[in-house]
């Protein structure tokens, strides 16, 4: 969203001396975001088989894995949901863990926005199209894949029961989003 708004924010200036600076530093900043997110934050079959293969423990500029991000953090079910011609941003990178789970709303705005590039675009799209049951199935589409389960939820929520499995924080179909 924040990418979007700059876009939005370099339309609506004016491109007098003031408004040129303030053009130069939001171009400035989409390039920087727009590289760390495709960079970082973009995950296919290609990358996740690069993850299953860091090392640990890297600390320098020249690291390959930025996050130190361990490969035993790999979920299961992964490997499964991957198809061979798709991909998706991933919705969180932190230390030594990504957060694997696919989030539509998040996805589809780098889409709409065009932080994905066309080539991601489709990726993303080929990603939906092949995992159709998992994603819609026979309701809306759901907000995320897969739902947190058993104590995971409650860790990471804090135990809100509005985000139990397959709520509507947590897995569940937002209405809103099919009309998109």
């Amino acid at each position: 969203m924040f990418f979007m708004s700059l876009r939005c924010a370099l339309q609506l200036l004016k491109p007098d001396p003031e408004g040129k600076e303030f053009m130069e530093r939001i171009i400035k900043r989409l390039h920087a975001l727009s590289y760390h997110m495709r960079s970082h934050f973009w995950l296919d079959l290609k990358q996740l088989n690069d993850i299953y293969r860091f090392k640990t423990e890297e600390y320098s500029h020249t690291a390959v894995n930025k996050f130190n991000v361990i490969p035993d953090s790999l979920p299961d079910w992964i490997f499964d949901f991957m198809p061979h011609h798709g991909g998706y941003f991933i919705g969180n990178v932190s230390p030594a863990r990504m957060d694997f789970r696919w989030f539509c709303l998040g996805n589809c705005i780098a889409i709409l926005s065009c932080l994905a590039t066309p080539e991601q675009s489709v990726a993303i799209m080929d990603l939906i199209e092949s995992r159709w049951e998992e994603l819609i199935g026979d309701m809306p589409v759901k907000v995320c894949y897969p739902a947190l389960e058993t104590h995971e939820w409650r860790i990471i929520t804090g135990c809100d029961p509005k985000n139990t499995r397959w709520s509507y924080h947590n897995g569940g179909s937002w209405p809103v989003s099919s009309t998109m």
